[in-house]
């Protein structure tokens, strides 16, 4: 590869890619042209492989990823589907796709709300407007989250979620999809509240 050609990456399906400085050499950024992939960052200070990673957002194909995280963090990209990105240099992103920044941006105000049960609401809102899809009656998620990893996200303990989740289990406002991608289905009335 030239140093004049943006760089490209490829991530199978269920693997996580490091990424390192020599990137922001090259690109200040790198779209995702196909795939779903799960950005976190860990402390540089631990060892990559045992550090615990927070979940900054999910971008997929058209979204952005800005690469000035890398300057004080260490970066994580796990494919949850297989993806594609390459590093892009124009100015500015597409209308009506999104950044990290603003999965950022909207899961630190979601960690704001005050009760539980809104912060799961809103957690389960942002995950269905930015990834979701209309299936029938439902809106799916295309991507299977742990219980663990939306405690993660929405800022509480698993046993909190669990408990929220079976509360809207339990009045019909979700339901597992018991098909090959294990995905979760939204009842349109909590997505629309």
């Amino acid at each position: 590869m030239t140093s004049t050609e943006p760089p490209m990456l490829s991530i199978r399906a269920g693997h996580t890619m490091l990424l390192d400085e020599d990137l922001l050499q090259r690109t200040h950024y790198l779209s995702v042209e196909a795939g779903l992939v799960r950005v976190a960052i860990s402390n540089p200070d631990q060892e990559a492989l045992q550090a615990q990673l927070v979940t900054l957002g999910f971008l997929q194909a058209g979204d952005h990823l800005p690469l000035d995280l890398l300057r004080n963090s260490r970066l994580h990209l796990q494919a949850l589907t297989s993806t594609r990105l390459v590093g892009d240099t124009s100015a500015l992103p597409q209308e009506g796709s999104n950044s990290l920044h603003d999965w950022t941006l909207d899961l630190l105000l979601l960690r704001h709300l005050g009760e539980a049960e809104q912060r799961i609401q809103a957690l389960l809102q942002l995950l269905v407007e930015r990834l979701g899809r209309r299936s029938g009656e439902w809106y799916e998620l295309p991507v299977r989250l742990t219980h663990a990893e939306l405690a993660e996200l929405s800022g509480h303990t698993r046993v909190t979620v669990t408990r929220q989740l079976s509360r809207l289990r339990e009045q019909g406002l979700i339901e597992p999809n018991g098909g090959p991608e294990r995905s979760l289905r939204i009842a349109p009335e909590l997505v629309e509240a």
